[in-house]
């Protein structure tokens, strides 16, 4: 799994002087942030990468009625948490594909 990335947004302190230009310096180098923010967030959410062990919580990981989805060895579990066990509730076992007639 990916780090997540943190923001460095410029403290008010950091303001040189109340000048214009430096007020709208200080604005941009925190729209730039907010924005590298939203981006990592939002657009790259297609791109979720987990350890081969790991897991992805729905919920705290350790609270009862929390689920999760991973992989337990070549299959994928879905589970719930229950009385302080993660129990299983569906999975999937991948299965060689069958070649029909006509397909190369």
């Amino acid at each position: 799994m990916r780090a997540k990335k943190t923001l460095s947004l410029p403290l008010p302190e950091a303001l040189k002087s109340n000048k214009l230009e430096d007020i709208k310096e200080h604005f941009r180098l925190l729209t730039e942030e907010l924005d590298k923010a939203y981006r990592l967030l939002w657009q790259d959410t297609a791109n979720i990468q987990v350890a081969e062990d790991g897991w992805i919580y729905f919920g705290d990981k350790d609270t009862d009625g929390s689920w999760r989805v991973g992989r337990v060895g070549n299959n994928w579990e879905m589970q719930r948490r229950e009385s302080g066990t993660f129990v299983k509730k569906a999975g999937a076992t991948p299965q060689p594909l069958k070649r029909s007639e006509g397909v190369s």
